[in-house]
């Protein structure tokens, strides 16, 4: 449990760590309850990289911007396409999409 609070927590420093291509596997549109916001949409974008001969490793990634616009941002990310993922040095399987992901839809 608190290794898993420690992956968490490290996520934060994610724009030092270094970058592969990967390639998105899934994008699904979930729909969650917030205390004090009620129902919100947000955009969850599965994808798989490999880093040389080793993996691949997965992840999921979430986008929350408004209702609207994740509805609009599940059209343009498609699956199959290439992405750019950041990876914690030394444990790859902590990983997440770089923003640029988000900031081009």
């Amino acid at each position: 449990m608190l290794e898993e609070l420690f992956d968490t927590i490290s996520k934060v420093f994610c724009w030092r760590w270094p970058t592969s291509q990967g390639e998105v596997t899934a994008v699904d549109v979930e729909s969650i309850v917030r205390q004090g916001q009620g129902e919100v949409l947000r955009l969850a974008v599965a994808y798989k990289f490999s880093l040389g001969a080793d993996g691949p490793y997965t992840g999921e990634s979430f986008w929350e911007p408004g209702s609207a616009r994740v509805l609009t941002a599940k059209e343009s990310i498609k699956i199959g396409e290439a992405v750019t993922v950041r990876y914690r040095p030394g444990k790859p399987s902590v990983n997440t999409l770089d923003r640029r992901v988000w900031r081009e839809l």
